[in-house]
């Protein structure tokens, strides 16, 4: 019961993730000026600009994989085992990335509502970590099928 439990809230979070991924990514396209003409430097289309999505899409592909993993049944029994673990493992290894950058800029403010988002956030990666982990569990633990 725990198991289900804690793979099910480790694909909401990593849903909502994404959305928040998604949402700030739209922030910055729709409400950043291009100012490369006044600044004289290389305009949107340039190559850091499409390195900077291209690394976006992947955390976005991600996200979704490992949500899929773990909140889908039909998802879960599907594919091969090693796409499987990637998928939990990239997005375990994600969370670790979150904790650490959310509560490092929570330890670096004195208060207000900034402190209590980063916090938040740090709370919510460890479910999601935690649920990739009984994911990653369950699959070391399946029983492999004779091909």
């Amino acid at each position: 019961m725990t198991s289900r439990f804690l793979r099910q809230a480790g694909a909401s979070v990593l849903a909502l993730e994404l959305g928040y991924l998604l949402l700030i990514q739209l922030a910055v396209v729709v409400f950043t000026p291009d100012t490369a003409e006044i600044d004289h430097t290389a305009p949107r289309g340039s190559g850091d600009v499409l390195l900077f999505l291209a690394a976006d899409a992947a955390v976005a592909l991600l996200l979704v994989w490992g949500a899929a993993v773990l909140g889908l049944g039909t998802f879960r029994d599907r594919g091969p085992r090693g796409g499987r673990v990637v998928a939990l493992g990239g997005a375990a290894a994600l969370q670790v990335f979150v904790v650490w950058a959310a509560a490092s800029n929570a330890l670096a403010r004195e208060g207000g509502p900034d402190l209590v988002l980063n916090w938040v956030m740090v709370l919510l990666a460890l479910v999601a970590f935690a649920g990739c982990g009984t994911g990653l569990r369950d699959e070391f633990g399946r029983p492999r099928l004779a091909s």
